[in-house]
């Protein structure tokens, strides 16, 4: 037995005790600590797992509103662009609402302008008739000294205003080549 006491590789008896000893500890341990402390770890991995996901779905959401609001930013800006251009088309046609409008005044305006000048030219052109039949009638009396028909006066009457109309006309010509010559100068 010397030998075995002596040599540090053969085992001696409290080996096997402590062996024992240890493997009961191994087996209380597997059996009691080991389930409860892997039961804990497979909770926290569980929860880890969970909180990663989590993060996955905040970040997959994150990205899918981010587009969102790109869109939304985008349309809006279309929108905008669109409405601006649609605000410029309807200001081009009240612009041009309001040119037709100003135009058809104008036209109105001028062409009763002409309408009241026609009027009183004819007006005046009328008393200038009567007052010419009436002096006619008069130097016609003085020069024969006696009285004429009543055809007789139309026929002079006739004349005299079929002349006066005629150096009127003349006139007339002659006042808008003038106006024009001048007109076209200008």
């Amino acid at each position: 037995m010397l030998i075995a006491s002596s040599n540090f590789l053969v085992p001696g008896p409290t080996f096997v005790v402590e062996l024992a000893i240890f493997l009961a500890t191994l087996w209380a341990l597997s059996k009691w600590v080991l389930p409860f402390v892997n039961g804990i770890m497979d909770t926290r991995q569980q929860a880890i797992a969970r909180n990663i996901s989590d993060a996955e779905e905040a970040k997959t959401r994150a990205l899918e509103l981010e587009e969102q609001h790109k869109k939304l930013l985008e349309e809006g800006r279309a929108e905008a662009r669109s409405l601006k251009d649609e605000a410029s088309k309807i200001g081009e046609q009240l612009r041009e609402e309001l040119r037709k409008q100003g135009e058809e005044e104008y036209r109105r305006l001028v062409d009763r302008a002409s309408s009241d000048i026609d009027a009183a030219s004819r007006r005046a052109a009328e008393e200038l008739r009567v007052q010419v039949a009436g002096l006619v009638m008069d130097v016609v009396e003085r020069v024969l000294g006696e009285g004429i028909t009543l055809r007789d006066q139309e026929k002079l009457v006739e004349m005299a205003t079929a002349d006066i109309e005629r150096q009127a006309a003349a006139s007339a010509v002659a006042a808008s080549g003038a106006t024009v010559g001048t007109g076209a100068g200008a």
